[in-house]
């Protein structure tokens, strides 16, 4: 062990001058990464030593480093961190070593290498553990309770600690019933059977008739708890969780099950609600949310009058496009109304106000507000723009070069070409996003320029939405690798400005981008959806999920994907992306039903607007904008909506 502390040395105090060429340093470190993978740490050194001045040879001392952690190698990771400040390695050093310090139990080198109390849970839970070895018990108890008062359950890293604490009885019984509110609130039932076994004998029996409560909502109706002398004077009813925090939780929980059973439960119990007119209000917005989203169109009379009272701006909204899915115009126009008198209408709101008055037989004054909104690069501009057949306005606001702007930027733009060389994406990506945030908006708006002009489209993206340059469309809109999504249009008879469009959505052309659900590469396919369209087209290439990383791969089967949709729906492009984004069953699904819907057929414009989920909503409406600002970068003929589209209905 003592030869790899030793050798680490050798990183900070090598001198050795090099005349290798760059691409001999950038071969060196790829025959050092190769090394290390294999475990053959002295011969990786070896070459390391002889590009002391290479870009990246900070991050194999990072893994040298990592690869054998020891007690004493504290001071060699204090010295990494020091000298590499300004990189992301440095901060996973850190995280790292300080599991390994904990898991060891290395207590006093715990405290000295990071004394402050860290940020994230489980590593606050070492340190309290670390505090705890050296008999500060009463020092950290502050912040162990601020820990202790969650809706959550806690790492495991917290277990002896709370242990300690339990023991001592620091954590009394007020402190369990607090933790027990804010875990019935959070719908955490695990945590609440757990904290019932701490409780004493009166409190047990009151929190299992709640945990009974929140099990089975329905009995809330007939429930006597809450009115009960034993509840209200117990621990369960003061100012730090009062009973009503309790009843309004349960009539929530019950609302989620049976909205007309939760909205009965309110209007019984709310002479005994003393909520605060936030709380209140709260309460009722849910409400009036669970009321639109099961469709419960007999409790629409108390959703108005509530709603017309708060005057809440994103329920008032949604109510506006519950009112455009069910074709009703006078709806429509008395909650436009509404809205308006809570803040200016928009383009989108100005959009539908046209529509109210062109459906009212009003057309002259619906044109005036289509002229007005057709000035914008947005949705409703293009949509106005094209009833009106006008020229769409891209407002474009281009980044030309300063390239002496970034001369003090080399050192570290040289480090962004090579982690991008090298492909080591995912550290790629937080550098840049880091190196981008630390400058002016015009050096953001440079460097963005500067990655279109390498060709790195997503970090390119990455710098116009970092600095906000909406209208900075060359950077903004980058036409990525166009041999291959030319060639793959081209296969399926596309419009390549609408492949470029949904991968610009789904990925902003982050070739690797991988997503909490796992869809994965330039047009964010699932490995299933991956594995049934290779085999439909007869792509044996394609043989595990790993592979959609690979632009080639993914942007023919994401082509082909979406080809099938187009197919599936008659080559209607709305129904094809918005299946692409939430499924064609979902998308059929809402075709098909007829509750909450209007009885004749929508147009397209009301379809889009009345998309269940604002995700998919958002994403069909940006992707055929992208398309028509594809089409004006690509020098193609515009066309915004066909008129398949236009004329049909949903």
């Amino acid at each position: 062990m003592k030869i790899f502390v030793i050798s680490l040395f050798l990183f900070s105090f090598s001198s050795v001058a090099t005349s290798l060429t760059w691409d001999q340093q950038r071969g060196l470190y790829t025959q050092a990464v190769d090394l290390q993978s294999q475990d053959m740490w002295l011969e990786a050194l070896q070459k390391a030593k002889l590009i002391p001045g290479y870009p990246l040879t900070y991050l194999l001392e990072y893994k040298q480093l990592k690869a054998h952690f020891s007690r004493e190698s504290l001071f060699a990771v204090q010295s990494f961190i020091k000298d590499n400040l300004d990189r992301r390695a440095s901060y996973d050093l850190q995280r790292s070593y300080l599991y390994y310090l904990a898991e060891n139990q290395y207590w006093d080198e715990y405290l000295s290498f990071y004394p402050r109390i860290p940020n994230s849970v489980d590593l606050k839970c070492f340190h309290f553990q670390a505090r705890l070895a050296s008999d500060q018990a009463d020092e950290i108890w502050t912040d162990v309770q601020k820990t202790w008062l969650t809706g959550s359950s806690l790492p495991n890293a917290c277990d002896s600690v709370l242990e300690y604490y339990l023991d001592s009885k620091q954590i009394s019984q007020s402190l369990i019933l607090q933790r027990f509110h804010l875990a019935y609130v959070n719908n955490k039932t695990a945590l609440m059977s757990y904290l019932i076994t701490l409780m004493d004998k009166k409190n047990e029996q009151l929190a299992e008739q709640l945990y009974a409560l929140h099990k089975t909502p329905a009995t809330l109706l007939n429930n006597p708890l809450f009115t009960s002398t034993l509840f209200k004077d117990s621990l369960f009813n003061n100012k730090k969780h009062p009973s009503n925090d309790f009843l309004a939780a349960s009539i929530k929980r019950l609302a989620k099950k049976d909205i007309e059973l939760g909205l009965s439960a309110y209007l019984a119990y709310e002479p005994e609600l003393s909520l605060t007119s936030v709380e209140q209000d709260n309460l009722k917005k849910y409400l009036i949310s669970r009321i639109m989203s099961r469709d419960a169109i007999t409790l629409f009379p108390w959703l108005d009058k509530t709603l017309s009272a708060l005057g809440d701006v994103k329920l008032t909204e949604r109510r506006i496009r519950y009112a455009i899915r069910l074709n009703n115009w006078p709806d429509i126009e008395y909650w436009l109304a509404q809205l308006g008198e809570t803040k200016p209408l928009d383009s989108k709101w100005l959009y539908w106000q046209a529509r109210v008055l062109e459906n009212k037989q009003q057309q002259s004054q619906a044109d005036k507000l289509y002229q007005d909104i057709a000035t914008e690069r947005n949705y409703y501009g293009f949509l106005a723009a094209q009833k009106l057949g006008l020229d769409y306005q891209f407002n474009p606001n281009i980044v030309s070069e300063q390239q002496q702007d970034l001369d003090h930027l080399k050192t570290q733009l040289a480090h962004i070409d090579e982690l991008y060389f090298h492909q080591h994406m995912y550290l790629l990506k937080r550098e840049w996003r880091v190196l981008i945030s630390n400058q002016s908006i015009n050096l953001q708006r440079q460097l963005g320029l500067f990655a279109f002009q390498k060709g790195w489209a997503h970090l390119s993206v990455v710098a116009s939405i970092l600095s906000k340059s909406w209208s900075a469309l060359n950077i903004r809109f980058p036409a990525a690798n166009p041999q291959l999504f030319y060639a793959n249009a081209e296969r399926y008879e596309l419009d390549s400005s609408y492949i470029y469009a949904i991968t610009r959505q789904e990925s902003s052309f982050d070739e690797y981008a991988n997503s909490p659900v796992g869809a994965r590469g330039y047009m964010q396919l699932m490995p299933q959806t991956a594995k049934e369209t290779a085999r439909k087209i007869g792509l044996k290439d394609y043989k595990k999920r790993s592979q959609l990383t690979d632009g080639d791969i993914n942007v023919q089967l994401g082509t082909a994907y979406f080809d099938g949709l187009l197919k599936r729906y008659e080559g209607n492009r709305v129904l094809a992306t918005a299946a692409y984004n939430a499924g064609p069953n979902r998308v059929d699904r809402w075709q098909g039903s007829e509750e909450g819907r209007a009885e004749k057929g929508l147009t397209m414009d009301s379809w889009i607007e009345a998309i269940p989920y604002k995700e998919t909503r958002r994403y069909v409406k940006n992707v055929l904008v992208y398309n028509v600002i594809y089409q004006h970068i690509l020098d193609k003929p515009l066309e915004f909506l066909k008129p398949k589209e236009i004329n049909a209905r949903f």
